[in-house]
């Protein structure tokens, strides 16, 4: 059954580093066989109306640091999903090996306080108070929709489908594009035309 929101079995949690302490770092790594979890049914990411489904272990690492008052975290996504060729609509192999970077912080006008191109590099997200550890699970299922591409081709140089007959055209020839006569010109073919010798 497709999802298109954070399954909620989903939970990622890190620790925090060290208050105060700017070269503490805190780790976090998961590993998901599936896209679900306890005993839950199975289940795709439905995407720009694309299926994708999970044909590697989906592996999280993430890696916290303390950026001023703020906390930089660093969510690393890497497996292989399973979709539809957009041309052919064949079996397609995808492999996601993606980084985003999140601020956490208390102020809600931190964007404005940065420049633009500091914006650009991070997704901010507000926090209403540090605990002893931090929830990412809605920012790893965000990163990992991100990470998805809107177009899927099982090969670079894929032919597509015939829109006539339907054949897929990286499988064997079609001749309907041949066979097909515009309606404006089919007169002509019953038209005979002299052959002039020299």
């Amino acid at each position: 059954m497709p999802i298109t929101e954070k399954p909620v079995s989903w939970r990622f949690e890190i620790d925090l580093p060290e208050l105060g302490d700017e070269f503490a770092t805190t780790e976090g790594h998961w590993e998901l066989h599936d896209l679900q979890r306890r005993g839950e049914d199975d289940a795709a990411i439905l995407y720009d109306g694309l299926t994708f489904r999970l044909a590697s272990p989906l592996r999280i690492d993430a890696e916290a640091v303390w950026a001023g008052e703020s906390l930089a975290v660093t969510i690393r996504l890497e497996c292989g999903l399973s979709s539809q060729c957009s041309r052919c609509l064949e079996p397609a192999h995808i492999e996601i090996l993606e980084e985003f970077m999140y601020l956490y912080s208390l102020r809600q006008d931190l964007k404005k306080r940065g420049t633009e191109e500091e914006a650009d590099e991070f997704r901010t997200v507000r926090v209403p108070c540090w605990k002893g550890a931090l929830d990412l699970s809605d920012q790893v299922f965000e990163s990992l929709v991100l990470a998805l591409p809107s177009r899927v081709l099982c090969a670079p140089d894929c032919r597509g489908i015939c829109p006539g007959c339907g054949k897929s055209l990286n499988r064997e020839e079609c001749v309907c594009a041949t066979q097909e006569i515009d309606p404006r010109f089919e007169g002509l073919t019953t038209v005979e035309f002299e052959r002039q010798t020299e």
